[in-house]
């Protein structure tokens, strides 16, 4: 059975870890302040012992740390066990903040922050540094938080089944509605002790949690929405969930040009249940089109993709971003160090995406498929990770607009091609340009066009012959040329043949310019500057698949 998470714990609990943020831009200006470093705490008590450096998860430190927190708070277990991994997936969390509760930051496997990590480290008796930095303080405050709102709802009796917990767990959860708690008890904790968790997990962590399908489906009331009254602009296979009015901005100033990626830094339903926070319980007014659940059998959308949602607050290449963006929020935390997104996750955003980008047609490239990091380095500089995996996800969007492979793409900006692919720098009469909208990566190359041998060159190494399909990418205007000569050769240099196209349409696309047999090493793709004379002649990009 399907886990929402599985990972491995860090090798070193007892660390200091370093604070950092993860993503939470608001409306037009604003952004949720950076986590402001914490002044020092009282030395922990003797009775918290942390970690052997370098203790790892063969070492099962996780199952005895539960056991050991169940029995001194008189909390179940397999409790304690669902919510680290609703909460987490037993990630430690060092501190990471993001749109959920106010951009305070998180910390542990139980996720605590704010209010709830203080309350939870006066209980049990621990120094709140403990409980950002140790695994046994960060349980044993999540064990005694959760037995006081046992107390709190009258589940005191020792004997009590797991059924009788779930208002307790609605309490611990932190969130504000009873909507949210509904998801967070029956789609969350009590859906991973439904399910169960998998053998490996048993083995690394010292625990088990088989599956319990005697629970009931519902144990939270939970409202149901009404159906809008108008069809939104969303993805197909997306819940619609609606944030306020007071969320996002009516229509766009903009034509939608880009796709933002982020991580939420929280789990699900405190993800989705603070972007649909009305102000001013939400200040900055935060927002995204789309959250992917961390398992990625869910995604809801929250605002129609007509409208603006507020979800960067900084701009990107000197224009604001949110009015020409769709954002997409991830449940979870950065995609960073021991904590890897799932693939059930990443497999259905890039699906979504894919799909925005094609209704869009969004350029798909590194400056129009973005992370929050890239408008806003300082406070979101892990957002959505910095270990996410462009390369792949990029190619599962090309992939799936294309109907297959994105082959090799080589660009007129050296600097976005890989290593099979490179770009000659023409002469002194070709000029970078961004003047036309539409082009592929960071610009392109414009000539005039005269009888005069000077083209710009793209290259592609093939590792052994083959016949491959060539496109050019180019933008268009009423000034080009309706002849632009593109020259094929193959490694040999052969040319394979010459094909005009008229520049002044087909702008912002791929355009075939045939099939041809190439050679093993470097094969070239030329765009001459030789037709006839006074037009203006493009050189942007081309694919070989």
């Amino acid at each position: 059975m399907q886990s929402s998470r599985t990972k491995s714990l860090p090798s070193l609990f007892s660390t200091v870890f370093t604070l950092s943020l993860g993503c939470g831009g608001a409306g037009a200006d604003l952004s949720p302040p950076a986590a402001a470093t914490q002044p020092a705490q009282p030395a922990q008590p003797a009775s918290v012992t942390p970690l052997p450096a370098g203790e790892v998860g063969a070492t099962a430190p996780l199952g005895a740390v539960f056991a050991a927190a169940a029995q001194e708070f008189a909390v179940p277990q397999e409790l304690l066990i669902a919510i680290a991994q609703t909460e987490t997936g037993f990630y430690f969390v060092p501190g990471l903040a993001g749109d959920a509760f106010e951009g305070q930051p998180a910390y542990g496997v139980m996720a605590l922050r704010g209010a709830r990590l203080v309350r939870g480290a006066q209980l049990a008796g621990v120094a709140e540094s403990a409980v950002k930095t140790d695994v046994r303080a960060n349980v044993r405050a999540a064990a005694a938080l959760l037995r006081a709102e046992a107390d709190t709802v009258g589940g005191s009796d020792p004997g009590l089944a797991l059924p009788g917990w779930a208002d307790a767990v609605a309490r611990f959860s932190g969130l504000a509605t009873p909507e949210q708690q509904a998801d967070y008890v029956d789609g969350g904790v009590y859906q991973v002790l439904r399910r169960g968790l998998p053998d490996e997990l048993a083995r690394l962590h010292g625990f088990t949690l088989p599956a319990r399908q005697d629970l009931p489906e519902t144990l939270r009331p939970r409202p149901t929405a009404p159906a809008p009254e108008w069809q939104p602009v969303y993805y197909s296979g997306a819940t619609w969930k609606p944030a306020p009015a007071s969320n996002f901005t009516s229509g766009r100033a903009a034509k939608v040009e880009l796709l933002v990626i982020h991580t939420c830094a929280g789990a699900w339903s405190g993800c989705w249940g603070w972007l649909t926070t009305p102000y001013p319980s939400n200040p900055y007014k935060t927002s995204a089109h789309y959250v992917v659940k961390e398992d990625g059998a869910s995604v809801y959308a929250l605002v129609d993709e007509v409208d603006t949602a507020h979800h960067v607050g900084k701009p990107w290449m000197g224009l604001p971003t949110n009015s020409r963006s769709v954002g997409i929020e991830h449940a979870g935390f950065s995609y960073q160090g021991t904590n890897r997104w799932t693939e059930g996750q990443v497999a259905t955003s890039a699906k979504l995406s894919c799909d925005i980008v094609k209704r869009n047609r969004i350029v798909r490239d590194r400056d129009h498929i973005i992370g929050h990091y890239q408008p806003d380095p300082v406070n979101r500089a892990e957002d959505p990770g910095t270990d996410f995996p462009w390369a792949d996800y990029m190619s599962r969007i090309n992939t799936c607009v294309g109907g297959g492979g994105a082959g090799i793409i080589v660009d007129s900006n050296q600097a976005n091609n890989g290593a099979n692919a490179r770009f000659t720098t023409p002469s002194t009469s070709w000029a970078a340009s961004t003047n036309v909208a539409g082009y592929w990566g960071s610009g392109y190359y414009v000539a005039t066009t005269d009888s005069v041998a000077d083209s710009a060159t793209f290259e592609f190494q093939l590792a052994a012959p083959a016949t491959k399909e060539v496109f050019a990418w180019w933008t268009a205007a009423t000034d080009r040329t309706t002849t632009a000569p593109f020259v094929i050769f193959d490694g040999a240099g052969t040319k394979l043949g010459t094909v005009y196209k008229n520049q002044q349409a087909d702008g912002g696309q791929w355009v075939s310019l045939g099939r041809y047999g190439f050679t093993a090493g470097w094969n070239r793709v030329a765009v001459s500057r030789w037709t006839t004379a006074g037009s203006k002649v493009v050189a942007d990009a081309i694919r070989v698949e």
